[in-house]
C-alpha cells in the first residue's frame, strides 16, 4: 500500500485509475489494489444464464426463413419494448422473451407458430398451507396442451403493505391440466419455510400460450395464506 502526500497544485484526489483506487481514511489518502466485488449467482440465475445459451444457440441455427416468420409474427401480435408501445420488440427479442418463459415452465422450445389469441388471464383465488403441503388455486382450469403460467410469490407481509413486486420469487409448477398447483417444494427453495397462516403474500401471474409466443399482461396482487 502507499501513502499519497498532496501539495499545492493537486489538494485531493479519489477514485479508481486503472487496477489501483485511491481513497481517503485516518492516515490521510492511500492507494491499494482494486478490490474485484464478489459475485454470488443464485440457482436461478444459474438457470436463467443456461436457458440464454441454449435460446441463443436454436436462434442461430435458424434458417433466414425461419427467423423472418418470427420478425413478420409481430405484424401480427404487435407486441412492444417495455417502455414504448409504438417500438415493436425485434423477432430475435420475441423469439428470446418467449422461448425463455417456455423453458422456465418446463416445455421446450417453440418450433412452428400459430397465430390465434391471446390466452385468457388467471387470477390467484386462494393460498392454503397445510402440515408440508402449499396450495395455490387460481380461477380458470388450465389446459397444459394449450396454455401455462409462470407464478412469482412473496415471503409472508402485512395486510397494509402495497403490492409490489419487490422480493417475489418464481415457483416451479410441472405443467398440468387443472386449477389447484401445490408450490410447497418450490416456496421452501426460495424461502426456507413454508409462511404460517394467516399472512398476506404478494404475488404475479403470467398466462401463455403453449402454440404461439402470445402472453397476456402480468396480474399483481396480495392474498392471504389460508389453513
Amino acid at each position: 500500500m502507499a501513502r499519497i502526500k498532496l501539495g499545492p497544485v493537486v489538494t485531493d484526489i479519489a477514485g479508481s485509475i486503472g487496477c489501483m483506487t485511491i481513497q481517503r481514511n485516518r492516515y490521510g489518502l492511500t492507494m491499494r489494489a482494486k478490490p474485484l466485488p464478489i459475485i454470488h449467482f443464485t440457482a436461478s440465475q444459474y438457470i436463467v444464464r443456461r436457458n440464454i445459451v441454449t435460446i441463443q444457440k436454436a436462434w442461430q441455427a435458424l434458417s433466414d426463413a425461419k427467423r423472418l416468420q418470427w420478425s413478420r409474427f409481430l405484424d401480427y401480435s404487435g407486441q412492444s419494448i417495455k417502455h414504448d408501445k409504438n417500438v415493436k420488440l425485434s423477432g430475435h427479442l420475441l423469439y428470446l422473451k418467449y422461448q425463455m418463459y417456455r423453458l422456465l415452465a418446463g416445455f421446450p422450445l417453440l418450433v412452428d407458430l400459430a397465430y390465434i389469441p391471446p390466452p385468457t388471464p388467471r387470477a390467484v383465488v386462494g393460498f392454503t398451507v397445510e402440515g408440508i403441503v402449499m396450495q395455490l388455486e387460481i380461477d380458470l382450469e388450465v389446459n397444459d396442451a394449450q396454455e401455462f403460467f409462470l407464478f412469482s410469490i412473496s415471503n409472508p407481509r402485512t395486510q397494509a403493505q402495497a403490492i409490489s413486486r419487490q422480493g417475489i420469487r418464481h415457483m416451479f409448477i410441472t405443467p398440468s391440466t387443472g386449477t389447484v398447483f401445490n408450490i410447497a417444494d418450490s416456496y421452501i427453495n426460495a424461502f426456507g419455510v413454508l409462511p404460517s397462516a394467516p399472512s398476506w403474500c404478494h404475488y404475479s401471474i403470467l398466462t401463455f400460450s403453449v402454440l404461439a409466443p402470445v402472453y397476456t399482461g402480468v396480474t399483481l396482487g396480495k392474498y392471504i395464506v389460508e389453513l
